[in-house]
């Protein structure tokens, strides 16, 4: 039930899952994460830098997120943890930029990612519709796409749309 939300996760995966020792080896998917990793710590380098204006910020936050022993761990696994970090900081980083095309991936990254994302969506089309109507709505209509695709993919194969909430498997049913 939830291979639909793993969808960015396998897609980044399928390059490497085509190599049968990357994948025996477990390499295949965690390749993927260290790559996000890597990008979501060149993206708190540059937000830490940008807004502090300040280069030694930008590096002591880096530090900070790499040697984190959490991040580290999940860097090195095929979870989407280091996936949504960076699709996290890549909307934080859009935000601040202006960049409403840019923050409307970076959500529908992280929606396809965990679930985690969809609260995120409210917020930052409202930040962007706040700063401007146009921004706000090509967010909102970039960033709806995950929520919309997993809603109809439950529909579809479950009948029910709501069924990762409430259907087999689900924290109700448990």
């Amino acid at each position: 039930n939830k291979s639909a939300l793993w969808l960015l996760a396998i897609v980044l995966m399928l390059p490497f899952a085509a190599v049968d020792s990357l994948w025996q080896s477990g390499l295949a998917g965690s390749i993927p994460s260290a790559f996000c990793f890597v990008c979501a710590g060149l993206l708190l380098y540059l937000i830490a830098r940008d807004t502090l204006e300040c280069e030694w910020a930008g590096w002591t936050a880096v530090l900070l997120f790499a040697l984190n022993p959490n991040m580290l761990y999940l860097q090195s696994l095929a979870m989407t943890e280091a996936i949504f970090v960076c699709a996290v900081l890549l909307t934080l980083y859009a935000s601040l930029r202006q960049k409403a095309w840019l923050a409307g991936l970076g959500l529908l990254a992280g929606t396809m990612t965990r679930y985690e994302g969809w609260m995120l969506i409210p917020f930052v089309v409202l930040y962007f519709f706040w700063r401007d109507r146009r921004a706000g709505f090509i967010v909102g209509l970039i960033a709806s796409v995950g929520p919309l695709y997993w809603l109809g993919h439950n529909f579809v194969f479950h009948g029910d749309p709501l069924d990762f909430y409430r259907g087999v498997g689900s924290a109700k049913w448990i």
